[in-house]
């Protein structure tokens, strides 16, 4: 494929994205210190980290098994050395198992910062007595 983009662009459009979504998070966590949360704060909190999450777990991964698609072709035709990645390995074409571990391996990166970080937002709450057992 002449002309393909070898950097993935879309996987950094996707990251943006997640980091716009995510750009509130220090103003709603430095708030959440002074103002109690209602239900409804909580369902709107609640979305809002829904979509920030659907993006960094789901559209992500996405993005990069797309570019794997549709650049592998290019990549080993401009790094000689990584024409071993078009043989079958397992039955699929080695780019695909390549693809599935990194896409794989962000997803469970971003899920597990995600939950950290929802778990030390709660101790710490929990701490301060502002949650009720």
């Amino acid at each position: 494929m002449p002309g393909a983009p070898i950097f993935p662009w879309s996987v950094v459009r996707a990251l943006l994205v997640g980091l716009a979504i995510a750009l509130p998070l220090p103003w709603v966590l430095r708030r959440s210190r002074t103002e109690k949360l209602t239900w409804t704060k909580a369902i709107l909190l609640g979305a809002w980290m829904l979509a920030g999450s659907i993006v960094l777990i789901g559209d992500v991964p996405s993005r990069i098994l797309y570019w794997f698609d549709s650049t592998h072709a290019a990549i080993s035709a401009h790094l000689h050395f990584m024409a071993w990645e078009e043989k079958p390995l397992a039955n699929n074409p080695g780019y695909q198992l390549i693809a599935d571990i990194v896409a794989n391996s962000v997803q469970g990166i971003f899920f597990v910062l995600i939950c950290a970080g929802v778990y030390f937002w709660g101790e710490k709450h929990k701490k301060e007595g502002r949650f009720k057992s």
